[in-house]
């Protein structure tokens, strides 16, 4: 860079704006799973004793107050027409204020929502009957799992792009320290940098010293 020129302006991080959307996409994924919870969440079913119940939802469930084999209830739309009803083979129980629900039938196929007439005749048991429109135990339960992991799994990314955009932050903008390696001159002997070194030379020695004749001795004469 030539002398005079101001420095070039660091360039800015992903990593922020990468958290920031982690944290959006988990918030609006959180409220979806939330409205899920409460639209799938069980609720109170109506009792038949009337004979006519009003499902403001599409479906039909039946209830029992406790379990039974073969479900003795009969169902007709408001315009008289027999809704045909399928046995449940499961074990689907709903608990709502304390008390347990046991669903022993559904309709076939999806009803809309309207006023049906039921009737139950059990004389076997002392079993109460409601219904209610259709509802999914299943659905349910994915829905808080959903807004769980939502929850976790995306406020964690975020969390851990901050992090690492806060470390590589404080690398950046440490000062140098004096005396920190590299910054030490170079020991006696090895070459400074930027200066090619010196072949290494070998001299023989010098030959011994061997006085020649001095004629200011006795013995040189």
């Amino acid at each position: 860079m030539q002398p005079g020129l101001p420095m070039p302006a660091p360039k800015k991080s992903v990593l922020p704006m990468l958290a920031i959307a982690c944290f959006v996409i988990g918030a609006v994924l959180v409220g979806f799973f939330v409205w899920r919870i409460v639209v799938t969440a069980p609720h109170t079913p109506q009792p038949i004793e009337s004979g006519r119940v009003e499902l403001k939802e599409e479906g039909l469930t039946i209830y029992s107050s406790v379990p039974v084999l073969t479900p003795p209830c009969k169902a007709q739309d408001a315009d008289g027409n027999d809704v045909p009803l399928k046995r449940e083979t499961g074990s689907e129980t709903i608990t709502i204020n304390g008390n347990s629900w046991y669903v022993v039938a559904r309709s076939e196929h999806p009803v809309p929502a309207g006023v049906y007439s039921i009737s139950c005749t059990d004389d076997e048991t002392s079993a109460t009957y409601a219904a209610g429109p259709k509802s999914s135990i299943v659905a349910f339960v994915l829905s808080i799992l959903g807004a769980i992991f939502s929850f976790l799994i995306f406020a964690g990314l975020g969390i851990v792009f901050l992090i690492i955009w806060a470390v590589r932050k404080s690398r950046r903008n440490r000062p140098t320290q004096p005396g920190a390696p590299g910054n030490y001159p170079p020991p006696s002997g090895y070459p400074q940098p930027g200066y090619p070194q010196q072949p290494n030379q070998h001299f023989p020695p010098p030959p011994p010293y061997n006085p020649g004749p001095n004629p200011d001795r006795s013995q040189d004469r």
